[in-house]
């Protein structure tokens, strides 16, 4: 009795011990980054590229879909969107920020495909139009799934190659899309199809009964 009580307990202990190395590992797939491209980021005066990476890996772990950061609590207006919402790969999106901040000189596109990193980034030097600074990034996806875009939206004061310290950034809007696979379009010509399939019934059939009346008796 003593032994199937150990053997009973030794079996739950271990199925424990599966369950608990399951939890881990999954646990430890939901958390893993999703972005890792701090080098590629600039930092700024009063962000790093650390942390902006960071933001942006819990945000597209959590899955938000549309939302601000702010970084300067400058009652200012931030804007992103995204069209289409919805492509085919092969097909373009175009991401277009705007703000009223008067001090925003530059807006960095980040474009992010959830566990394949960072795609593109792209630094766009704002425009006016209406009294807003605006700026335009496109960019062609190569996988299907959900994606994200950034924008970051910055006063730029590097005038050299220096890839540190190189202004001071406002917030950061981000907005995402899908992109979906292309289903293939079967032509559909019942009335045509149904003639082909008697047709080639009763060309068999007669085949059959013309060979059966050939053959000798």
């Amino acid at each position: 009795m003593n032994i199937e009580r150990g053997d009973t307990l030794e079996k739950v202990l271990r199925k424990m011990l599966l369950a608990f190395l399951i939890v881990a590992f999954i646990a430890s797939m939901l958390s893993v980054s999703v972005v890792k491209a701090e080098e590629e980021l600039d930092s700024y005066d009063n962000v790093s590229a650390e942390q902006v990476v960071k933001d942006i890996d819990n945000t597209v772990n959590l899955g938000t879909g549309e939302g601000e950061m702010r970084y300067d609590q400058n009652y200012t207006i931030y804007r992103l969107t995204v069209f289409p919402k919805s492509v085919f790969i092969g097909q373009s999106v175009t991401a277009v920020a705007e703000t009223d901040n008067p001090r925003v000189t530059h807006i960095t596109f980040v474009w992010v495909k959830p566990f394949s990193g960072i795609k593109k980034i792209e630094t766009v030097t704002v425009y006016s139009e209406n009294g807003w600074k605006k700026a335009n990034s496109t960019y062609t996806p190569d996988k299907l799934g959900s994606w994200w875009v950034f924008a970051l939206f910055i006063k730029s004061t590097n005038t050299g190659s220096c890839r540190c310290k190189c202004g001071w950034l406002y917030a950061m809007r981000w907005t995402c899309f899908k992109v979906t696979k292309i289903t293939q379009q079967i032509p559909d010509y019942p009335m045509v199809g149904t003639a082909g399939a008697m047709t080639t019934m009763l060309v068999g059939l007669g085949l059959f009964l013309n060979k059966k009346r050939q053959k000798p008796i």
